[in-house]
């Protein structure tokens, strides 16, 4: 019995020498001062072109020349009455699901038939540019009828009243009904801390996330550093297994004061996503500020760069980071537009409808009002024609239907969405 004593003592004195374990509380990235609320003061800058002009790494970088091959196409408009449409996807028998930014979805029935608003969404901030910004459907939908809703919401604790950009942009997984009237059982699987992003599941079937940061006139890019800084999820497209986890191979496993989400980073407003049909690669557009909009094709563990580098101006006309374009160990953009064009969702045609589009990529502009075509030779832009520009309209989507026509989506309370058909 003694023994047994002296034992436990000797178990007792070896636990109290041993230095205390605490509690690991994930660290929360504190955003800078948000932005003055609306009325406080007038915003400094404009989103005018200045004549800013820089030079490309490489020739057609920019303004490639207009494609010698095109097709003639005619417009069919195919549903109406969208108001504030953001992003759509095609389900496996053909409808569409619409993601409208206010906090709506609904879905479109193969004859452009526009349903009600679904049930059971989260509470969504949806003020400004904020709001839902995507309803994707699982790959294996017809199975599980998962949805993956990207939303911004309001942070707990948060002050009143909201200043400009308040919300978080949130990632949740989710279901719908058999009878397709509700989303169920709603759970958020990524806090991206972003002010808005998109997400796309990848081949291998983790999640793509694009998180950004805070932009707009007023707002300048010294402000902002977190795209550089791997211990924010904020300025960085983030790779996620479907139920939150982290995947073993993401490019910051293990790292030390990194986030283990992070997938590439140094990016500023990513709108567009888009997987590239033969290489699996995420490619995604990034608003620019005045000036500078791009076309990424995303690399593991990349660094592209903002606000290093770039090839915009703040809004005041000041240069960012003494006008600098190329930097050692950070990515160039395929393609960027000066003036802006304000890109925002792209698909690859794969379609048999156009021989002639085989291949191109199309991006959707909202300041340029017009469908970019833009004619690829591996990852470098080889053409570029602008489509639907008599239509005067703000674009906001496109995407490759399964009868091989393409779908665009017009953006604003009074949007429809168009269908593509050769002429």
């Amino acid at each position: 019995m003694r023994d047994v004593v002296r034992a436990a003592l000797v178990v007792l004195i070896c636990a109290l020498s041993l230095p205390v374990a605490r509690a690991q509380v994930p660290r929360v990235i504190p955003r800078p001062p948000p932005s003055p609320a609306r009325g406080s003061a007038p915003e400094q800058g404009s989103i005018a072109t200045d004549g800013y002009a820089p030079i490309p790494a490489w020739a057609g970088q920019t303004r490639a020349p207009r494609p010698a091959a095109a097709a003639a196409y005619e417009i069919q408009t195919f549903a109406t009455d969208l108001a504030g449409g953001f992003s759509f996807h095609f389900l496996p028998d053909g409808r569409i699901i619409l993601a409208e930014r206010p906090g709506r979805v609904k879905i479109i029935a193969k004859d452009g038939r526009v349903s009600e608003a679904l049930r059971g969404l989260p509470s969504i901030w949806a003020r400004g540019p904020q709001g839902l910004v995507d309803a994707l459907p699982d790959r294996d939908f017809a199975r599980n009828r998962v949805l993956y809703l990207a939303y911004t919401m309001r942070p707990e604790g948060a002050v009143e009243p909201p200043p400009r950009l308040a919300g978080l942009l949130a990632v949740a997984r989710a279901r719908l009904s058999a009878d397709d009237r509700t989303i169920e059982d709603v759970k958020v699987v990524l806090n991206a801390e972003g002010a808005g992003g998109r997400v796309i599941q990848a081949p291998d079937g983790t999640l793509l996330v694009t998180s950004s940061v805070p932009a707009g006139v007023g707002i300048d890019s010294t402000d902002w550093p977190q795209p550089q800084q791997l211990d924010s999820l904020m300025g960085k497209v983030l790779r996620i297994n479907t139920d939150g986890s982290v995947p073993r191979d993401n490019p910051f496993v293990g790292r030390a004061g990194a986030r283990p989400e992070i997938y590439a980073y140094g990016f500023r407003d990513d709108a567009g996503v888009a997987i590239h049909p033969q290489t699996g690669k995420l490619w995604v557009t990034e608003h620019g500020p005045k000036g500078g909009d791009e076309i990424n094709a995303v690399d593991k563990g990349g660094n592209y760069g903002f606000p290093i580098i770039g090839y915009g101006h703040e809004y005041n006309g000041k240069p960012i980071n003494h006008d600098k374009t190329v930097e050692a160990g950070m990515e160039q953009p395929v393609y960027f537009w000066t003036p802006d064009i304000a890109p925002s969702g792209m698909t690859f045609y794969t379609g048999k409808l156009f021989p002639a589009w085989q291949g191109n990529l199309f991006v959707a502009a909202l300041a340029g009002k017009h469908l970019s075509r833009l004619v690829l030779k591996g990852e470098r832009v080889v053409g570029e024609e602008r489509l639907l520009v008599s239509l005067d309209s703000r674009i906001r989507d496109v995407q490759q239907g399964p009868d091989g026509a393409l779908y665009v989506l017009v953006d604003g309370n009074a949007g429809k969405m168009l269908k593509l058909l050769p002429k």
